[in-house]
């Protein structure tokens, strides 16, 4: 019982002096300290951004969607997305009360990328893609802005046969990283 008494007050000042280290940085330091792995953690995402891009591997999470007469609405960035997983692109949206044809309460479209583009602005570390989707619900035009680690990323979707357009607000990951759930598409 002894040995237990003194090892729990051996351990507990042991705990206390850890804390004490901890407490010896000021504010600034551990302010400091935080920055240098958000920095860390953002240029580790750009380099897999990157090769996710190249690849044609990649997928725009939404949070928010925006018509063309600029009316916002904030959405669940699981139902709400553009994909693109080589020559295939998914475009979906969804919400989470009702059911659509999709099964997720929106429009699900599947297509063939016809067109790929992608311009770096090496400076910056942005990325402009435009990518041309040929599906059965027509041809869509998407143009997708993003910085270079993906956490703000903006994509217009727009039919070529009509006016209508869709602008998705959201984070662009790989598609290993993401988190969706496809709908069944349009045929």
């Amino acid at each position: 019982m002894k040995k237990l008494v003194v090892l729990s007050l051996v351990l507990s000042f042991s705990l206390l002096s850890f804390g004490q280290e901890e407490e010896k940085l000021s504010r600034k330091e551990r302010r400091a300290i935080e920055k240098q792995k958000q920095k860390e953690l953002s240029e580790q995402m750009a380099k897999v951004l990157s090769v996710a891009i190249d690849e044609q591997n990649w997928v725009l999470e939404a949070n928010m969607l925006q018509n063309k007469r600029g009316s916002s609405v904030n959405v669940s960035s699981n139902l709400n997305f553009v994909a693109v997983e080589g020559e295939e692109a998914f475009v979906q949206l969804g919400r989470n009360t009702g059911m659509g044809q999709n099964g997720v309460g929106g429009v699900s479209v599947r297509g063939r990328v016809t067109k790929y583009e992608v311009k770096k602005n090496e400076k910056k570390g942005t990325y402009f893609i435009m990518l041309y989707v040929s599906s059965a619900l027509g041809s869509f035009d998407i143009r997708l802005n993003c910085n270079a680690d993906g956490q703000i990323a903006n994509a217009t979707v727009q039919g070529t046969t009509s006016s209508n357009r869709i602008e998705y607000r959201g984070i662009i990951v790989p598609v290993s990283m993401s988190n969706v759930y496809k709908g069944t598409p349009v045929i």
